[in-house]
C-alpha cells in the first residue's frame, strides 16, 4: 500500500499518467522504501467501528468549532489572548495511540503539540487561548477526551481500563 500511495503522489506531481511516469513512480517508491524504511509498529488493540465513527464525527465537529473560535480571535478588535503551554499525562503508552492522539489534537486549530514523551505518556501542548485557568483546564480536558476516544476506537481492553482508571470513568 505504501508503494502504491507513493506512486500516486509521484504521478500527481508529474501531472501525467503515462507508463513511464507510473514506472518511474514505482521505482522511486521502492527506492524510498529501501533507503528510508518505516519502523515496525506494534498494535495490541482492536478496531471498534462505532467508537471510530464517534472519533471521526467528534474530530470534525471540534475542527469546525475551533476554526470559528480561532477566526474570531484573529479578527476581533481586542488584543490576542494570553497563550499557555500545558503538560498532559496520558493513560496509554502505545506509540501508535499516542501519535494518533497527538496528531488529532494538533490538527484542531488553537492547540499544537510541542513535545511527546512516549516512554512516560506525556504530551506538551501550546494553547492559543490560555488566558484563564478554566480555559487551560478545558484544553487539558479536551486532550484527555481525545485520547479516550482514540483508545475507545483502537485501544486494547487493558488500555481502556487504564484510561477509565486514570481519570475516573473515561471513555
Amino acid at each position: 500500500p505504501v508503494v502504491v500511495a507513493l506512486t500516486v503522489v509521484w504521478v500527481l506531481l508529474w501531472g501525467n499518467i503515462g507508463p513511464i511516469t507510473v514506472l518511474g513512480g514505482v521505482l522511486a517508491a521502492l527506492l524510498i522504501m529501501t533507503v528510508f524504511p518505516f519502523p515496525a509498529v506494534s498494535w495490541d488493540g482492536r478496531f471498534r467501528p462505532l467508537a471510530a465513527a464517534r472519533l471521526v464525527a467528534t474530530f470534525f465537529a471540534d475542527l469546525v468549532v475551533a476554526s470559528v473560535q480561532v477566526a474570531w480571535i484573529a479578527i476581533r478588535p481586542s488584543a490576542p489572548p494570553r497563550s499557555a503551554v500545558i503538560r498532559v499525562q496520558l493513560a496509554t503508552r502505545s506509540e501508535l495511540l499516542l501519535t494518533i492522539t497527538a496528531e488529532l489534537i494538533s490538527l484542531v486549530p488553537g492547540s499544537l503539540l510541542i513535545e511527546l514523551d512516549s516512554r512516560r505518556g506525556i504530551i506538551w501542548l501550546h494553547l492559543l487561548d490560555g488566558s484563564t485557568a478554566a480555559k487551560v483546564e478545558r484544553g487539558r480536558a479536551k486532550a484527555l477526551a481525545q485520547e479516550a476516544r482514540v483508545i475507545a476506537a483502537l485501544g486494547s481492553d487493558s488500555e481502556m481500563t487504564a484510561c477509565r482508571q486514570s481519570v475516573g470513568g473515561r471513555p
